[in-house]
């Protein structure tokens, strides 16, 4: 017998115990649901505008979704258009690169340039003669560009991410609040949680009342039972009541779980009291993002342009020197015909001076000899003699070497029928 009271009255115990902390816990969500309505009778307003405010972030957060949608798109299709246009612009220049770097300068021309100008440095190749490093610089400022787009594009995809949580949390925080019904007033809202709640604790509270007394009941019942161990003692109704302690539990869980089911509506009015405007913060990132986008768009586009502006003249310039090889030979050949033709008119001028100067002694001879000196002093003069002055002399042409012509012609023929 003392075995089974103290068996009973340790359950008991832990029953007691049990339903102290159900209860407690049912008092703060009480006290808390308190707290809550009070402030919700306070913004009851605020939570009607509110909820109309949340209908109108979500439309406009779900265009927002679209157009941001929209823009990803374009960015995503602008880094890939870009990133191919550099590598083409890119591939181009290191073709003409190459094709400069096999472009050698005649021995003729490099032994010229080096006597005029011994410190000038030694330049064997057309390469040699171009900025290749400013080149270098525009191609990676370029990069530079396309990187930063793709740190915008991902700043817009964490953009979008953040814009799906809080369309998620808008859309939840509305559907929580549904449990509300907000086309009563706030005093009918607070009175029907109050009365529920207090039919609650009350319940909750007699019961624990009745869990008290059969854990007091069970203590009195083994006292008696340890004084007088002989004496008869009926604990059958004990035994009934505890068969009803589990029963007992269950119902203040339930009763607990009707007192939290009060405190969450009021927790969500007032949390749906005071949510953030997610849109103007969006539409703004996307504003700046736009901006941001224009720029690098307007700074690749000038790269661009310089980039293949350069590929184009580079071209021009490794053709050029064809064209110059071949205007050397032409030079020569106009210089060796000028010369020719001061030695021509050279020659000519001294044949005519002699021929005057002979025609001239023959008179003398056969007549001046007879006349007065002072008839005709200037019979006497020597005839005028002819000189070739050229105005200014060009400095040497350098000897090209026949494979260097060679070399030019093919080339301006290749280009010429591949332009045709």
């Amino acid at each position: 017998m003392e075995q089974e009271l103290i068996e009973l009255l340790l359950v008991a115990k832990k029953a007691l115990s049990t339903g102290q902390a159900i209860c407690a816990q049912a008092n703060e969500l009480s006290q808390e649901s308190d707290r809550h309505v009070e402030i919700i009778e306070r913004t009851w307003a605020k939570i009607l505008f509110v909820r109309n405010h949340v209908l109108i972030q979500l439309s406009t957060l779900e265009r927002i979704r679209e157009f941001l949608s929209v823009k990803i798109d374009e960015v995503r299709s602008c880094i890939q258009d870009r990133e191919e246009n550099l590598a083409e612009v890119s591939l181009n220049l290191q073709n003409i690169f190459r094709v400069l770097k096999g472009c050698t300068i005649d021995p003729g021309i490099m032994a010229i340039n080096t006597q005029q100008d011994d410190q000038r440095k030694q330049h064997a190749t057309l390469f040699d003669y171009i900025d290749h490093q400013s080149v270098l610089d525009i191609q990676k400022q370029a990069d530079d560009e396309i990187g930063d787009i793709e740190n915008l594009y991902s700043s817009l995809m964490t953009t979008a991410k953040s814009l799906s949580v809080t369309i998620s949390e808008l859309a939840s925080m509305q559907e929580a609040a549904l449990s509300i019904s907000l086309d009563k007033s706030a005093s009918a809202f607070s009175d029907d949680k109050a009365q529920i709640q207090e039919i609650t604790i009350a319940k909750m509270a007699d019961i624990l009342t009745s869990l008290t007394n059969h854990y007091i009941q069970l203590g009195e019942a083994t006292r008696l039972y340890q004084s007088e161990p002989n004496a008869p003692l009926d604990i059958s109704v004990l035994q009934k009541d505890h068969e009803q302690v589990p029963r007992i539990l269950d119902d203040l869980r339930e009763s607990l779980e009707i007192v939290e089911s009060i405190r969450n509506p009021c927790t969500n009015a007032k949390k749906f009291s005071t949510p953030g405007g997610q849109a103007d913060t969006i539409c703004d990132k996307m504003v700046n993002a736009e901006a941001e986008m224009k720029t690098h768009e307007q700074k690749l586009a000038a790269y661009f342009k310089e980039l293949t502006s350069l590929a184009e003249w580079y071209q021009v310039y490794a053709a050029s020197y064809s064209h110059l090889v071949l205007e050397i030979e032409r030079r020569k050949k106009a210089t060796e015909r000028q010369e020719e033709l001061v030695k021509e008119l050279t020659q000519s001028f001294e044949d005519a001076y002699n021929d005057e100067y002979q025609e001239r002694r023959r008179w003398f001879a056969q007549h001046g000899s007879f006349l007065p000196e002072g008839l005709c002093q200037f019979m006497t003069d020597p005839p005028s003699r002819l000189y070739v002055h050229i105005d200014e002399q060009s400095r040497r042409l350098p000897d090209l070497s026949p494979s260097t012509v060679k070399k030019a012609l093919a080339d301006i023929h290749d280009r010429s029928t591949t332009t045709s």
